[in-house]
């Protein structure tokens, strides 16, 4: 097929698409398409040059090429040069081989080099290729948390990334002996944020449990957040920012009494930041003599909160028969009154609405006692109520039985909405101190993240090495996510760890294979606005264009 310029006569040209055909014996020239009517020299090479396009266009069409290629290069009659069958690659000789994940390794790849974890593990012959095993294990853990086994069946199958489990678990040994440095480099990103400074700190402690009842210097049995009171467990105190960003963690045998971890992590504190500077927040797990003194000793300003209920009769009383003045405290209305205790700051605050949760909960309370009174009795068999902690306190034990307590019931009800902390901070106003202490929510936030969305437990290892490491690996992938999404919000992007993932998880590529010569391609999936915008939010650009590999 070529154009052919016929003259018609001494002014005029007909310009065509001719292709040559077999008729019998004799071959002639078959018009294929009518290009125009030239009147000069001019005109004819325009026509030439439209009629070439158009050559390409029509046979594309009958044998289409791969959208990676220009067409031109294997049908334009000046620029094919070499046979059609050493380049063109036909839809119907080609293949896919698998499909794979980009989107989390694009983000979070990026992000995770940005950090510096990248070059965590130093010192052995093959350093690059244990960071690389160490990041595709975080990465995947963000995608698919799961045991080290199922790990790399997922990175073979998601991510086209093929490691042995023996080679994650070799990483992980290495992983045991940085876990300070893991800590260190984890910090120091955060305090980066915050020009080095941080003048508010979180603290509270979790559980985490094994499928296992064995004990050795980690694993023991305690009192269990999870209720898996029946399997051996670790407990794990974490530190971070207002905004949940993690600061540093420590891991405690599982027997360990929560009340005991503060001082231990007071002084990592002490040792690594400049602790005249930071207010301590925590829980009332934390309101021990003992703590508060080890906090003052290092000139540590706090907010704890306070266990209203386990003060002296005269301070309830005080607390129950005094007045309390309006304020508000994140934007909620609350009753506030300061009061003086063992020469520390009690805040006291009332809010309706959470008087009115203290009340629904302990109705729940006493109609679940309620149910296990048999009709016409007051009684309540003992082995019905022993599991039920929550029940416990409104319960009056005689001899083989126990009753419902309603006068417990009556003065439970006087402390409904009342809620107190305890802190030495003497210039600040009480709101200002109750919104600190309200902030803790979000490294209760965090530990919800680590134990279901990342799947910090049930820990599958054995070893107190191996439970280390695993213990580093999920705190690693916490922080990843976590500054993430922390620069998600920074460009106005406001989306949880869970969503990320999700959006992310459906950015793919395919990759084909052109049986005839082997060779394979990508072809990135489309990619929807919310995916685009996460792209844009790190300065990156999402390519459909496929490529050679």
């Amino acid at each position: 097929m070529y154009v052919l310029a016929k003259k018609k006569d001494e002014k005029r040209w007909q310009v065509q698409i001719v292709e040559s055909v077999r008729d019998g014996k004799s071959v002639r020239q078959k018009i294929v398409r009518n290009i125009g009517t030239a009147y000069s020299e001019k005109e004819i090479s325009e026509f030439k040059r439209i009629g070439e396009a158009a050559i390409v266009e029509i046979k594309n069409a009958a044998k289409p090429v791969l959208s990676i290629f220009d067409p031109a290069e294997f049908h334009s009659p000046r620029k094919r040069q070499v046979p059609l069958s050493d380049e063109m690659v036909y839809p119907s000789n080609l293949k896919e081989e698998k499909r794979f994940n980009e989107g989390i390794s694009d983000i979070f790849g990026k992000v995770y080099e940005d950090l510096g974890f990248d070059k965590l593990i130093q010192g052995t012959s093959k350093d690059r290729e244990w960071n690389d095993i160490l990041q595709s294990s975080v990465l995947a853990r963000i995608a698919e948390p799961d045991s080290k086994r199922a790990t790399s069946r997922f990175m073979d199958e998601e991510f086209d990334i093929r490691i042995p489990v023996q080679k994650i678990y070799r990483m992980m040994d290495l992983l045991s002996d940085i876990e300070g440095k893991i800590k260190q480099t984890v910090a120091q990103k955060t305090l980066a944020i915050f020009d080095q400074e941080v003048d508010v700190l979180f603290f509270d402690v979790t559980t985490l449990y094994f499928e296992s009842i064995e004990r050795d210097e980690l694993r023991n049995f305690g009192f269990s957040k999870d209720c898996k009171f029946n399997q051996s467990q670790v407990m794990l105190a974490l530190v971070t920012t207002h905004e949940g960003l993690p600061i540093s963690y420590q891991l405690f045998p599982g027997n360990t009494f929560e009340g005991h971890t503060l001082l231990h992590m007071v002084k990592e504190l002490k040792e690594s930041f400049k602790v005249s500077q930071i207010t301590l927040v925590a829980d009332r797990g934390m309101f021990t003599r003992d703590n508060l003194e080890e906090l003052e000793k290092h000139e540590i300003k706090y907010v704890v909160a306070a266990k209203l209920k386990s003060f002296s009769k005269a301070k309830k009383d005080e607390i129950l028969s005094s007045e309390f003045k309006a304020t508000c405290v994140n934007n909620e209305f609350h009753w506030v009154r300061d009061f003086e205790n063992e020469g520390r700051r009690l805040v006291v605050s009332y809010s309706s609405s959470r008087a009115k949760k203290d009340a629904s909960d302990r109705q729940r309370l006493v109609d679940r006692l309620l149910k296990k009174v048999s009709p016409g009795k007051e009684n309540i068999k003992i082995g019905d109520v022993i599991s039920n902690s929550g029940t416990k306190k409104y319960l009056k034990i005689n001899s083989g039985s126990a009753e419902i307590d309603f006068n417990k019931v009556e003065n439970d009800a006087n402390w409904d909405g009342l809620h107190g902390v305890i802190t030495n901070i003497s210039e600040d106003h009480s709101a200002k101190i109750l919104e600190r202490y309200r902030g803790l929510w979000q490294i209760e936030e965090a530990f919800r993240v680590n134990k279901h969305s990342l799947k910090m437990r049930p820990i599958y290892h054995w070893s107190p090495r191996r439970i280390r490491s695993h213990i580093s690996l999920c705190y690693l992938t916490y922080a990843l996510a976590k500054h993430s999404v922390h620069r998600l919000k920074k460009k106005g992007l406001v989306i949880s760890i869970d969503e990320m993932r999700h959006r992310l998880r459906r950015v793919e590529a395919s990759k084909i294979i052109d049986k005839p010569t082997q060779n394979r391609y990508v072809i990135p999936s489309a990619t929807d606005k919310s995916q685009l915008e996460i792209y844009a939010a790190f300065d990156l650009e999402r390519s459909s264009t496929p490529y050679k590999i």
